[in-house]
């Protein structure tokens, strides 16, 4: 009876070994995928992070025009106007009042 409660600790053993070094393996082997496929960094170009003053105004604009059509859209295929301050559903502006008026709990 001894003998076999030993051979099966040390198949534990051997097993429980071979699955921790299996598992060091693909941690390496992961680090190292990332390591090496990672992007390139971009250029640090201070021209490129910022657009111009006119470039703003242009986005600004194309964005405005966005809205406006798609408000546009919905008026014309019958859709409810969307209501509330924030530009959501009656269900978003409900949400958005409970969750200004919930008193936080302090412990």
């Amino acid at each position: 009876m001894e003998n076999l409660l030993l051979d099966s600790l040390l198949v534990t053993v051997v097993g429980m070994t071979l699955l921790f070094i299996a598992l060091a393996i693909l941690y390496g082997l992961m680090y190292l995928m990332t390591a090496v496929l990672r992007d390139p960094a971009p250029a640090a170009d201070e021209s490129a992070a910022e657009p111009a003053a006119g470039d703003r105004t242009a986005v600004l604009q194309a964005a405005a025009i966005a809205v406006a059509l798609t408000r546009a859209q919905q008026e014309a295929l019958g859709a409810p106007p969307v209501e509330g301050e924030g530009g959501g559903s009656r269900w978003w502006l409900l949400h958005h009042i409970r969750r200004l008026t919930m008193q936080p709990t302090r412990s």
